[in-house]
């Protein structure tokens, strides 16, 4: 009997310490899945940073071409159509010199926001660099990009901006490409784009051009 009560106690002192290791388990495994949220979390964060442009809070040089490179790598696979715009606000150097940089900034900043409500969906856009954006369209041709360039001047054109208490406005040139499927790589569309983009310039800015 006594053997019994003995077995019967330690048992219940197993049992119990049994369950309060357990319990310690499940909390430190609770703890490890918490932490290991909050570490894709600030990954997550880290690779958004490292794919965003401060300034404009578009996705960055960087990004906007790791873009088009997988638009340019679906078209080819699939034979379907793709189209660049590349952008540059007119005279911007006037604005700079005119207002200072931290106003220069700001016409960056509302330019950009303005241009993406412009665009549709599928479409994105990115700091190409200064005060250059890149819009890469997927499954369109030269006569949609063409449009969107169109409506996009017209947009920037009437659009007023704050600066400094006073009340301005800027210009957009731009130059529209078609990528040529299995005939080109994307930096090759890229300079056809940026040609025409220097066509518009040439004849007065505020316009776009297609390139060849």
């Amino acid at each position: 009997m006594h053997a019994e009560t003995s077995l019967a106690t330690k048992y219940r002192k197993l049992l119990a310490e049994f369950q309060k290791l357990e319990s310690e388990y499940e909390k430190t495994k609770r703890t490890l899945e918490i932490r290991e949220i909050e570490v894709r979390a600030i990954l997550a964060q880290a690779h958004e940073l490292a794919n965003t442009d401060v300034l404009t809070f578009l996705p960055n040089r960087r990004k906007i071409i790791s873009t088009l490179q997988e638009e340019v790598i679906r078209s080819n696979r699939y034979s379907t159509p793709l189209a660049v715009s590349i952008l540059d606000i007119d005279h911007f150097k006037n604005v700079n010199d005119t207002y200072g940089h931290t106003a220069g900034d700001q016409v960056l900043r509302s330019v950009a926001a303005c241009l993406r409500t412009q665009i549709r969906h599928p479409d994105t856009i990115g700091r190409y660099g200064g005060e250059e954006f890149l819009i890469v369209l997927p499954n369109s041709e030269m006569q949609a990009a063409a449009e969107q360039a169109s409506r996009l001047c017209q947009q920037i054109r009437n659009f007023r901006i704050d600066v400094n208490e006073q009340v301005t406005s800027v210009t957009i040139s731009i130059g529209v490409a078609q990528f040529k499927v299995g005939q080109e790589t994307w930096d090759e569309l890229l300079h056809r784009a940026d040609t025409a983009l220097y066509q518009a310039k040439e004849k007065g800015r505020d316009r776009w051009a297609a390139a060849e």
